[in-house]
């Protein structure tokens, strides 16, 4: 039960932090933006994830799981009616600030409960589940993208408001456990906030609130396709993301956190490269989809690997992911700012060999 009710909130989180990419280039159309205004968009919504992420760990360490994930959800709620509403860029970038601040004061809290309900026996599997709630909320998000394509944009955000706000009723009626704080000093929370946890979970932020974030952007410009055939690429992604979840969370149980996530980064390279690189076509379309579907498979490997190193610091949880936006942050408006200078696929080319990195990062340590 604890766990389904925290995934249940993390759906609704995820769905009202990520709905803006896939029916941005309608927004684009409607408002005459342009790429830079959507490195702005994307950039205000992971920097208001980083920030919340630091303030959804103090609440956490001061009033407890239950109220952050309300308040989470009232202001997931209130970035959702302010999108659903909005006749301006201001007014749609104001909405990802709320949509930002909602997901990022739900993660500590989410991802705190998730260890307690994991236990130390099963920790990589239920990661792994609570990371396919994340995945179901990007299938949802893209699915919302492809439906708001044919009915209009803000439909999107209307579905979004309704389940945050199903979202915020349902902590009235739950109870959740309290655990332990922990004792560990500012000093040593933040060496582990910066540590091996972050660094995985980070690359996984600059693949998916910068590469991903305009790849409907790009397939709409670069492969002549439609918003809403664009966008189904992209659900096809989060579908794959799902199986993609519950293999890293299984595999890191079986062989470990780093080799899981080296074999991982391996695969995303692979992938990525191919879907910027390669001409439009079936093959290119099915590289963009494992692409986006692998990239969410670094969550439970992360995820793990900080309940292991510091799941009882609310704190250094909030650290752990904010750190982690703030590099999907500078990634999402540095794709947006280079893109426009000097052509979205060369910048992408660059961008999707981040993944390699995980082959130092999660290198074995010496015995």
């Amino acid at each position: 039960m604890l766990l389904s009710i925290i995934c249940g909130s993390y759906v609704a989180a995820t769905i009202g932090e990520q709905v803006l990419g896939p029916i941005f280039p309608d927004a684009l159309s409607e408002f005459g933006l342009s790429e830079v205004d959507g490195g702005i968009a994307f950039g205000l919504l992971a920097a208001s994830i980083a920030l919340l992420n630091l303030i959804g760990g103090l609440t956490l360490a001061r009033v407890g799981a239950r109220r952050t994930i309300a308040l989470a959800s009232l202001f997931s709620l209130l970035g959702a009616v302010i999108a659903a509403t909005s006749h301006s860029f201001a007014q749609l970038a104001t909405s990802q600030i709320f949509l930002g601040a909602g997901a990022g004061l739900f993660f500590p809290a989410g991802l705190q409960m998730a260890g307690v309900a994991g236990g130390t026996s099963r920790r990589g599997f239920v990661m792994g589940i609570y990371g396919v709630a994340y995945s179901l909320g990007l299938t949802a998000s893209a699915g919302l993208g492809a439906l708001g394509a044919q009915i209009g944009w803000r439909s999107a955000f209307v579905v979004s408001a309704i389940l945050s706000f199903l979202a915020f009723v349902s902590t009235f009626f739950t109870k959740l456990p309290s655990i332990a704080k922990s004792t560990k000093s500012g000093r040593e929370a933040l060496r582990l906030s910066l540590s091996n946890p972050t660094l995985v979970g980070g690359i996984g932020t600059i693949s998916q609130y910068g590469s991903i974030s305009f790849m409907t952007t790009f397939a709409v410009q670069e492969w002549g396709l439609s918003t809403a055939r664009a966008a189904g690429i992209l659900g096809i992604g989060r579908i794959i993301s799902i199986v993609a979840k519950l293999v890293s969370g299984s595999s890191s149980d079986r062989i470990g956190p780093f080799a899981s996530a080296r074999w991982t980064g391996i695969a995303l390279f692979i992938t990525g490269i191919a879907w910027v690189l390669l001409p439009a076509g079936l093959p290119t379309y099915l590289c963009a989809a494992v692409f986006a579907g692998t990239v969410s498979s670094l969550g439970p490997i992360a995820n793990m690997l900080a309940v292991e190193k510091f799941g009882r610091d609310g704190v250094t949880l909030g650290a752990f992911r904010s750190l982690q936006i703030a590099m999907g942050a500078t990634a999402g408006v540095l794709i947006g700012l280079f893109g426009e200078l000097f052509g979205l696929r060369l910048i992408l080319a660059f961008a999707v060999l981040t993944p390699l990195s995980l082959l130092w990062v999660c290198r074995e340590p010496k015995q």
